[in-house]
């Protein structure tokens, strides 16, 4: 199970948010937990003050192996690990693979069946997520039992149960329980997370249900002498001396589940069903940064469940006939099944969590005591600005406007003033004249002559 503001294959979309079930405002944390409880802004439609992250819950991860003692524990391969992932972890005296952990440097309170045998798991704690620049790496916690296992859980069906009781709005309570066959596995309470001040997870968690292989994990260790252990390749010898014996028979595997339910209390307000809630929203964050939750050449964030398409050769590979029939080599599924072979339910939410439109409501401003002062004496000096600048304009010398003569008039003129017709009446650079006329210059400034006329 994985809260959903991180998302299973897209590796990106765990930075900073993976496994954070924390709600404190710590200067530890403020930097390497990106929604964090210092904000005093919400964005994306997230409340303010209120840390939020992507914990992890493990209900089941097996490990195979031929059977033999292991170092401090009782439980012996095979097993599986049922297991919290919490942020921030603890960062002094932190215990070491292989070794139980000091007293007092460990969460308290931790319970294990007596049916089923189990024992903390001592060869997993949590790892250190190292990021540039240093201030932005954390570490984690992993709270982890073991039990053991036997054919039977390789060959046959068994159930796998986890309660989880998430915490009140305070973030106290809660609890975390696994159980196989109806027998409790682990247990962990609220009062053993206090060791570093996380919570119970409280965040939208999806499930996620894949067969994954990890070199990490099983493998010889160290690696055997004269053996690189840089590939893992069943089909080259050079490479299965880095695999653990008999590795190579596991191939082709399947992972078989019969069903899976999921049941929530009736009328209880801290069972909340969807992967986008009123407390805890995530949509508008998944937007917000699409490229964390794409691929290369992706068009929009997220995979879009196939509904039928799946190659087939009969019914029977599309669920049956209740499921979806194969129809030209393809799966074509039926409205209340969908997946590429019709294996899945459509599933959907009775009462969804739809977040409503954002609205931008206007109100009066208010202003200060001071501030409104300022603005009153800033209106008074334009005011008794503007009066100055009119009694200036009306003082101002006014220009007398030039008649210029065009020079059809010129001719008229010319030949008016050879037939000693010219009056007074016409300009006098005209007058009394007997060949071109005289052009006279003058440079005038406001209304003063500054130079004789030339």
């Amino acid at each position: 199970m994985l809260g959903n503001l991180a998302r299973g294959t897209y590796v990106g979309s765990s930075d900073y948010v993976w496994p954070f079930s924390y709600n404190k405002c710590a200067d530890d944390n403020r930097v390497s937990q990106e929604i964090n409880a210092c904000a005093k802004v919400g964005h994306f439609g997230m409340d303010p003050g209120r840390g939020r992250g992507a914990p992890e819950i493990d209900i089941l991860e097996a490990m195979g192996g031929e059977p033999g003692p292991l170092p401090n524990t009782h439980v012996q391969r095979p097993y599986f690990s049922a297991s919290l992932q919490v942020a921030p972890g603890v960062k002094h005296d932190r215990p070491t693979s292989g070794n139980l952990p000091k007293k007092g440097h460990w969460y308290k309170g931790l319970e294990y069946g007596n049916v089923t045998k189990a024992d903390i798991n001592p060869f997993f704690y949590g790892v250190t997520l190292v990021h540039d620049p240093k201030s932005y790496t954390y570490q984690s916690d992993a709270l982890s039992a073991n039990m053991g296992i036997n054919a039977s859980h390789y060959s046959k069906m068994h159930k796998y149960r986890i309660e989880w009781e998430p915490p009140g709005s305070d973030g106290n309570g809660g609890y975390i329980r696994w159980f196989c066959d109806g027998f409790l596995v682990s247990s962990i309470k609220a009062e053993s997370l206090s060791l570093t001040g996380t919570e119970i997870p409280s965040e939208p968690m999806s499930l996620l249900m894949n067969t994954a292989v990890a070199s990490s994990w099983g493998f010889p260790t160290p690696c055997p002498a004269g053996c690189d252990c840089k590939c893992f390749d069943c089909n080259d010898d050079d490479c299965t001396c880095g695999l653990p014996t008999d590795y190579c028979k596991n191939f082709p595997a399947y992972f078989e589940i019969d069903y899976v339910r999921v049941w929530q209390a009736v009328n209880e307000s801290k069972h909340v069903l969807g992967c986008s809630t009123d407390e805890r929203p995530t949509d508008l964050f998944i937007k917000g940064h699409s490229k964390r939750y794409m691929e290369e050449d992706d068009k929009q964030p997220l995979k879009i469940v196939k509904k039928g398409g799946g190659s087939c050769h009969d019914d029977d590979d599309c669920g049956g006939q209740n499921n979806g029939k194969c129809y030209k080599g393809h799966c074509s599924c039926s409205d209340q099944f969908t997946g590429p072979v019709c294996m899945a339910h459509h599933g959907f939410y009775d009462h969804p969590f739809i977040r409503p439109e954002l609205s931008i409501e206007m109100s009066a401003l208010q202003f200060s005591n001071g501030l409104l002062y300022m603005s009153i004496a800033l209106a008074v000096s334009f005011f008794i600005a503007v009066i100055i600048l009119m009694y200036r304009h009306k003082k101002r010398v006014k220009y007398q406007e030039i008649n210029f003569v065009n020079p059809h008039r010129l001719s008229q003129l010319r030949g008016m003033q050879q037939n000693k017709q010219l009056g007074s009446a016409e300009p006098y650079q005209y007058r009394d004249q007997q060949s071109e006329p005289k052009v006279l210059t003058y440079c005038m400034i406001d209304g003063q002559l500054i130079d004789e006329p030339r």
